[in-house]
This record gives structure tokens, sequence and C-alpha cells, in this order.
């Protein structure tokens, strides 16, 4: 894998050295604290460090390239937890194969639980709310004849 440090031209660009430095140093573990003190700011300053527009554009560009060079992606995660959860169970850990099957359950280009998010309604719930508001604008209506302004 290519040195980090070397391939940052353009990326690390319109950043002084201390920024570039603490984008560097918070790209390896993501500890905000841990890279401003590296990089020679107060610790509790890293957190608005990383806020700030031209700090986290370098930091989505390094984690971008990262991605690209590594190709992983969505697929690549679902893959992973699929041959994940076929090793365990071949193991006979099914605590672990149960976890992988979790993942690949709730990824997004499974959504296995996606049933479960929709809400049940049946024609007679329907028809009783229908009633329900029949009703209500009744009363409503009701209340209106009711009140004279003269």
């Amino acid at each position: 894998m290519p040195n980090i440090r070397r391939d940052m031209t353009g990326i690390l660009e319109g950043l002084n050295p201390k920024e570039g430095n603490f984008v560097v140093e918070y790209c390896k573990d993501f500890n905000a604290r841990r890279s401003a003190k590296v990089s020679g700011y107060e610790p509790d300053h890293g957190y608005r460090l990383r806020k700030e527009p031209h700090i986290a554009a370098a930091i989505d560009r390094v984690v971008l390239r990262r991605l690209d060079a590594t190709d992983i992606d969505a697929e690549w995660v679902l893959m992973e937890a699929v041959d994940n959860a076929i090793i365990a169970k071949q193991n006979s850990n099914i605590s672990a194969s149960n976890t992988a099957l979790n993942l690949v359950a709730k990824h997004v280009m499974v959504d296995a639980f996606a049933a479960d998010k929709v809400l049940s309604v049946t024609d007679k719930d329907i028809v009783e709310r229908l009633q329900r508001a029949r009703k209500r604008l009744q009363d409503a209506a009701d209340d209106l004849d009711e009140v004279s302004f003269f």
C-alpha cells in the first residue's frame, strides 16, 4: 500500500502544515484529541478543527481515496459478511454465524427486515378510520350551525 504522506498531493491543498498533519493523523484512527495533540494543537481543539469546512473536505478526500484504492463498497461488505457467516457456521461457531447473518439481514442491499417496517393496515381498519373521520366532520359541521354571531 502506498505511503499516505507521499500521495497527498492535491488532497491537502489549501491547508497549512499543521492542518495537513492533523488531517493525516486524524485519518489514521479518527481520534480528534490525539491528532490535535500530535499536530501541535490543544487536544480539545481537535473536535472543532475536524468540523472546519476545508479540513472536513480534506478528510473526506482522504477517506474517498482510501475507499477507491481498496475497492471497499456496500457490495464488498455484504459479501464479506456472507463469507463470515458461512465460515463461522462451518466451524460450529453459531454465535459468530448469527452475528454475521444479522449484519447481512440489515444490509441496505438485503433489508430482510423491511416487512417489519411496513404498517399492516386491513380494509376493516381503513373503513373504521374513514367512519371516525366522517363523524368528526359531521360533528364539526353541526357545531358551526349552532353558532350565531348576530
